[in-house]
């Protein structure tokens, strides 16, 4: 139970916010600063798309063996989909705004004769979204950081593979010597 806690504190915060936010929130709070939270989820956006094009090229063959190449693949593959849940999350963050400004933060359905009102429900949703995505750039910025690591990690791999390749072409020269052909250096007589 613990460990799947600490998996998921961070559902469960951003649950519990976006409860009472629901409940408490007005909605002209929201509708006061759309704007400035809209352009925090797009700044947010713009910060991820440079890590997951980052993290799309960042494997390289060079000085890496079959089980490295595997095992980076698959730990990649697991951030670029932290990456991905972490945009869509900006977006419905942002669309859930978005709706709320269409319907200026008032809207109700009846149902069975009972008015129904959606202003907390999406008030719910963006704030469950909007806490989710923000609490979720604490691992982004560890998951930059190993980037830089694995990027290091790969580059002096490669760069020991092509060092002991090049000690041992020059511990056996035969193997990369070559012939000079016959007659090479030979002083000719001059013409008459």
């Amino acid at each position: 139970m613990p460990r799947q806690w600490l998996r998921c504190w961070d559902i469960v915060f951003a649950g519990v916010i976006a409860i009472f936010a629901a409940l408490w929130l007005p909605t002209a709070a929201l509708s006061n600063i759309t704007e400035e939270l809209i352009a925090f989820f797009g700044i947010q956006s713009a910060i991820i798309l440079p890590a997951m094009i980052f993290t799309a090229g960042i494997l390289r063959p060079e000085g890496l063996n079959l089980t490295e190449i595997d095992r980076y693949h698959k730990a990649l593959k697991t951030q670029m989909v932290f990456w991905v849940v972490l945009l869509c999350l900006d977006f419905a963050a942002v669309i859930s705004l978005i709706i709320g400004e269409a319907i200026d933060w008032v809207a109700s359905v009846e149902i069975r004769s009972n008015d129904i009102d959606l202003a907390p429900i999406i008030v719910f949703l963006f704030s469950a979204v909007g806490t989710l995505a923000i609490l979720r750039t604490i691992p982004f910025i560890g998951g930059v950081l190993s980037l830089l690591e694995l990027n290091g990690e790969m580059a002096r791999k490669a760069i020991e593979r092509r060092l002991k390749s090049e000690k041992a072409q020059r511990a056996n020269p035969s193997d990369n010597s070559f012939t000079l052909p016959s007659g090479y250096g030979k002083v000719l007589p001059p013409e008459d």
